[in-house]
């Protein structure tokens, strides 16, 4: 037989060993109460009791059978409302003295305790507790206590507990099945948003109730993963768009060039030099995405070790300055910081050499680049300025973004993606890139990474 969904959330099943747990914990209460209590009040009787068998065993030892027998006749007396009793007997149990016409049947002749009823004269059974005592090797004494005031406290308790006992695990299962169907139904919802999704509807959330509890924190994680999943594909298929955008003419240019060279009656060098330099930058923009995309998955972080930066940038600096003086622009370093960063010298070349490239390709002749690294409050900060045209401020996030290329570029070489390989090097180190004006003129790029040391 399948048990019943509800009975097999998981909310039901800890209830449960909770309810057990709660149970033993109140039935140890009350064993303890009823120690407490009944416990006491039945050490109290048979400590009466002894007290009295003594004291009667004392009275014949010094006045033998006939003292006994008066003192036992005289408690008699005293207590018209028979709630101790005495028996005084011989050897054949015969009654000598008290206020019990028989002796008990219960009653062991040996000695010892024993607890019976006794009948009153109205028809009344009284629960007695007594103990009997050998007097010399021919008498008995009996002496014992009524105890219906105890057994009255006993069924008190006994029918507290069971009372107890049921209430407790009646609301311990009413609880557990309201707080299944809450949780199942709150793990329902999510399940359902899931299905949703898995059937190609990524605009489906989780609903929240602003419970804030561990529910709520789930549906609020699962709902920022879903935010990012979507992010995620809306980038994989603008990169798509972008590619199939910005590939298709040159793909085209190659397959017109190489359809005239396979018609041509005689091969030209040229043509073929120009389809050579086609399929180069083919390979640069392809060999670019997979740099980005290597990066981003983090498959350098493994390698990551201290790295004195300022060497990089005095390496770099050193590798382009004949680059700029051929280009007639005028390019400076400095470095006023010693501090290390926790990253990958290659990565960090390969991002001044992005942001170097992107500054010599749009300075002017006589133009001016600086490259400047200084300590902040929270690590260092490498940047790059020059005197060229700038971006305004409204595309300077829009150019971090793959293939995205600015007006005054699009008659230069290149693929768009320099900055957005900065930015994912940046982003890898814990760090940011920024993008502000340069005074007087041109664009100032700011790569800010923590420092270790």
């Amino acid at each position: 037989m399948r048990i019943p969904a509800l009975f097999r959330t998981s909310a039901f099943q800890l209830t449960l060993i909770y309810m057990v747990l709660f149970s033993a914990s109140v039935l140890a209460l009350f064993a303890f109460i009823y120690w407490s209590t009944v416990g006491y009040l039945e050490r109290q009787t048979s400590a009466t009791i002894e007290a009295e068998i003594t004291g009667l065993a004392e009275q014949y030892e010094r006045r033998r059978l006939q003292g006994l027998v008066e003192v036992v006749a005289e408690r008699v007396r005293r207590d018209p409302e028979g709630r101790s009793v005495y028996l005084f007997a011989d050897s054949n149990l015969r009654p000598l003295a008290g206020n019990l016409r028989d002796w008990p049947v219960a009653a062991p002749a040996a000695g010892g305790w024993v607890d019976f009823e006794r009948a009153t004269a109205n028809g009344q059974r009284i629960p007695i507790r007594a103990r009997v005592l050998r007097v010399g090797p021919e008498l008995r004494l009996l002496v014992g206590r009524d105890i219906r005031e105890l057994m009255q406290i006993r069924g008190v308790f006994r029918h507290a507990l069971v009372l107890g006992a049921s209430g407790t695990l009646a609301l311990s299962l009413l609880g557990g099945l309201l707080m299944s169907l809450s949780a199942r139904r709150r793990v329902s919802r999510i399940n359902r948003t899931t299905r949703q999704i898995i059937a190609g509807d990524l605009s489906q959330r989780v609903p929240t109730t602003g419970s804030w509890d561990e529910h709520e924190e789930l549906a609020i994680n699962v709902n920022s993963m879903l935010d990012q999943i979507e992010s995620l594909l809306g980038g994989i298929r603008h990169v798509g768009d972008s590619i199939a955008h910005d590939l298709r003419g040159p793909l085209t240019r190659l397959r017109n060039r190489l359809d005239g060279l396979a018609h041509a009656p005689a091969p030209d060098p040229q043509a073929i030099a120009d389809c050579v330099e086609l399929a180069d930058g083919l390979l640069a923009t392809f060999n670019a995405l997979l740099r980005i995309a290597r990066v981003e998955s983090g498959a350098y972080r493994s390698a990551f070790a201290p790295v004195a930066i300022a060497e990089i940038v005095r390496d770099v600096c050193e590798l382009y300055q004949a680059a700029a003086e051929e280009r007639e622009v005028r390019l400076s370093c400095a470095s006023a910081s010693t501090r290390t960063i926790f990253g990958d010298r290659e990565l960090i070349a390969q991002a001044l050499t992005n942001l170097l490239d992107n500054a010599l390709k749009f300075t002017p002749e006589q133009g001016r680049i600086d490259v400047t690294l200084v300590d902040t409050e929270t690590g260092i900060e490498l940047c790059v300025t020059d005197t060229g045209p700038g971006i305004p401020a409204a595309d300077r996030e829009r150019v971090l973004e793959r293939f995205v290329r600015m007006d005054q570029a699009r008659s230069l070489p290149g693929n768009g993606l320099g900055l957005a390989l900065v930015k994912a090097i940046a982003e890898q180190h814990d760090g940011s890139i920024v993008l502000s004006d340069n005074t007087p003129a041109g664009l100032r790029v700011s790569l800010r990474l923590p420092a270790v040391a």
